[in-house]
């Protein structure tokens, strides 16, 4: 060897030893990690360490040609670390710096499974930056973790081999029982090479079933969205097919929801140009939906965005707490009955709940003290019917008068309703008053979380259908199952009809049987509704029932019919007044008319 080769020779090797001491591999701070197996040949006199040391140096000096600083925190492994309270446990992974799986510690699925509301299989997050190398997604990068000792905050850290830090990722969770987790990201490291002020976030979640009833998990499973107008709205929960849509205002915030959980991503700022799909395959079994959620992240002057994750359940009183609307992810139905849920039921039913009662009884005390204060209501409508039934031989009598002469037999009943003081719709208001209650509570019971998973008589769960036959087949519209709650349902309502048609005027004999064919179609309608409703409805019928049979004892059809006759003295020369009078009038002018139509077709 000359002297020119010797020289090039340890210049050379000058230069390999200092770019390796300069540029080497970070150390982490954690626990070292198995690295991976290099294929590059051992040269003699190295040691296997040395090889994969110059491949990895290699590897690096390519990738920071090609994308700058980020090149040098590209490289790395994987690691799991974890912060935790009382409620959650979230993992992260070094390899990306973000949530990896959350373990809802207090509940499980329908078949006692820890519930994980997500894992890695099912659930990815992009979130990328606009830089002078290209798009970035900092979930791709090596992180170091910093855990505190608490256990309840982690700090994901990207930097170079000079400790220079680029990207500060905080994880830290709001309380011992908290499912909220402040995520600060801190990217003023890298500040210099970003061109853009915003960061794309891209997120993908297979919604697994955790619920027993995939139809009706299906039916509650969808992108719930809160926009920076403070205006709740949805995609399509029942819709059978993929429901895309492009929102143009600013959100405040977005969530992938469940039938009892959701995750759900939250800022003080807003999130842009949001674009939200769910879609499902009837055939997937293990996955309720799917859903793509994509949306721009405004960066504030320091190249940071301050945002709150939660994963947890859809309880009202834990959801109030978040942030502005964010309780609408308990769905309590609509506008015109959700205040009867909020202020009477939700309260009436925590209430009850500190007495440690079970629930079955809760729902029985709720129906005791809804039909109670609904009674007045229910009573009122009874003697209107009872009115209606005394004056039906007058009404007879009216029909054989007048023959088929429809308009006058007309006129003449609201005539005889006038004068003994009945209205035929007293009857009917009352029962329309008591429509609001029924459909809130229709609505409350199946999506009352603390129903969730709780047992009563046969009924194992009473958020979903109780089941006393599993049929070996499936039955159009009603169902592979026999809920014995419907069944009782079904029963209590053909006697209610009986009492009912009891206590009312005759009317067509095959409005009758409708009415009693109505149960049956409901059976099939209710077989696979939660057993805490139809549980509800059937105690309903039979307290109802009861307050018939009451109500006919109380009721002295004598002394109403005496009143009615003193009504008919006194008003019996009495002219009818304002809306009587016009409707009166209306009724005579168009008697009138068809008089003349009749003579014209002579």
């Amino acid at each position: 060897m000359d002297k020119n080769q010797t020289t090039g020779f340890l210049l050379l090797s000058a230069l390999l030893v200092g770019y390796m001491f300069f540029f080497q591999p970070e150390t982490p701070l954690e626990e070292p990690t198995q690295t991976q197996e290099t294929t590059a040949p051992v040269v003699e006199g190295q040691t296997e360490n040395q090889t994969f040391q110059t491949a990895q140096v290699e590897s690096d000096s390519v990738l920071m040609q090609k994308f700058g600083v980020f090149g040098s925190v590209m490289n790395g492994t994987s690691k799991e670390v974890a912060i935790e309270n009382e409620s959650v446990k979230i993992t992260f992974d070094t390899k990306g710096g973000h949530v990896t799986d959350v373990l809802l510690k207090t509940y499980q699925t329908y078949d006692k499974q820890p519930l994980h509301l997500v894992d890695p299989a099912h659930y990815k997050v992009e979130e990328k930056i606009p830089t002078q190398y290209g798009v970035i997604d900092i979930n791709t990068l090596k992180y170091t973790a910093n855990v505190s000792i608490a256990g309840d905050k982690v700090e994901m850290i990207a930097k170079t081999a000079e400790g220079n830090v680029l990207i500060k990722r905080t994880y830290s969770l709001e309380g011992e029982d908290s499912y909220v987790v402040d995520y600060d990201l801190d990217l003023s490291g890298v500040q210099p090479f970003i061109q853009g002020q915003d960061i794309s976030y891209v997120w993908h979640q297979d919604m697994k079933a955790v619920e027993k009833d995939m139809k009706t998990s299906r039916q509650k499973t969808t992108v719930n969205y809160f926009t920076k107008k403070d205006d709740f709205d949805y995609l399509s929960m029942t819709s059978t097919s993929k429901e895309e849509e492009a929102i143009q205002e600013p959100l405040a915030w977005v969530s992938a929801k469940q039938k009892f959980f959701n995750v759900a991503l939250i800022t003080d700022q807003q999130f842009n140009r949001a674009n939200l799909i769910s879609d499902y395959n009837e055939d997937n079994t293990e996955i309720v939906k799917t859903v793509d959620i994509a949306f721009q992240i405004p960066l504030n002057t320091l190249q940071a965005a301050n945002l709150r994750y939660y994963f947890g359940p859809n309880d009202y009183r834990v959801c109030e707490a978040v942030t502005t609307g964010f309780e609408d992810n308990v769905y309590l139905g609509w506008a015109w009955t959700t205040p009867l849920s909020k202020y009477i039921f939700i309260p009436i039913f925590e209430f009850l709940e500190e007495f440690e009662l079970g629930y079955g009884l809760i729902i029985f005390i709720m129906v005791v003290l809804v039909k109670s204060v609904l009674y007045p209501l229910t009573f009122n409508s009874y003697k209107s019917m009872a009115k209606m039934r005394l004056l039906k031989p007058e009404m007879d009598e009216l029909k054989e008068k007048y023959g088929d002469d429809q308009m006058k037999i007309q006129q003449e009943t609201m005539s005889l309703y006038r004068k003994v003081g009945a209205n035929p719709l007293s009857g009917c208001i009352p029962m329309l008053a008591q429509m609001p209650f029924f459909v809130a509570l229709y609505n409350f019971f199946p999506n009352a979380l603390q129903l969730r998973g709780q047992s009563f008589l046969w009924a194992d769960d009473l958020s979903t259908y109780d089941s006393i036959l599993d049929l070996p087949f499936s039955i159009p519209a009603y169902g592979d199952h026999v809920s014995l709650f419907t069944l009782l349902w079904a029963v209590s309502m053909l006697g209610y009809t009986y009492f009912q048609n009891q206590s009312q005027v005759q009317s067509n004999p095959q409005m009758q049987m409708v009415s009693y064919i109505s149960p049956v179609f409901f059976l099939f309608f209710f077989n696979s509704f939660a057993a805490g409703l139809t549980y509800y409805y059937f105690v309903s019928n039979c307290i109802t029932i009861v307050q018939q049979i009451a109500s006919k004892k109380f009721v002295n059809e004598e002394k109403i019919r005496a009143v009615m006759e003193e009504n008919k003295k006194k008003n019996a020369n009495k002219k009818a007044g304002g809306f009587a009078a016009r409707l009166d009038e209306a009724m005579k002018a168009q008697q009138k008319a068809q008089q003349e139509n009749k003579k014209k077709n002579k």
